[in-house]
């Protein structure tokens, strides 16, 4: 099984929190990680708020992960799941990136509760 990783996973993956703990399992894994490009932009973008180092962070996750770039394709299946499913520009990027790829996301972000093809980060 493929999965795409949502910027919400790498982001608890970094901080090491408990669900991140649940993120790095899949990590150490062989399974095949996939990063719809736009959240590079999301987690650089964070880090640069808070001031906070995120190069060697992106460089991880550019080696651990094949990076999808959003085609029309993916950009013009966005603008419908936006419509149907309600959710913000960037994150029906990211659900049509992983539509496109035919993979799960992993994702924590409430926008995507209930959603098909998703797997949702908790809490234990």
């Amino acid at each position: 099984m493929s999965i795409s990783f949502d910027s919400y996973a790498w982001i608890e993956y970094f901080s090491g929190s408990a669900k991140g703990k649940t993120v790095r399992k899949i990590i150490e894994t062989d399974e095949q990680i996939y990063t719809p490009s736009i959240c590079l932009a999301e987690i650089k973008g964070k880090y640069l708020r808070e001031k906070k180092a995120f190069g060697d962070r992106v460089e991880f996750i550019l080696t651990r992960s094949t990076i999808i770039d959003i085609t029309r394709e993916m950009a013009l299946m966005a603008a419908d799941i936006r419509e149907k499913e309600g959710l913000p520009t960037v994150d029906a990027l990211i659900y049509s990136a992983a539509k496109a790829y035919k993979t799960k996301l992993l994702t924590g972000d409430k926008h995507f509760y209930g959603k098909d093809e998703i797997i949702f980060l908790e809490e234990k």
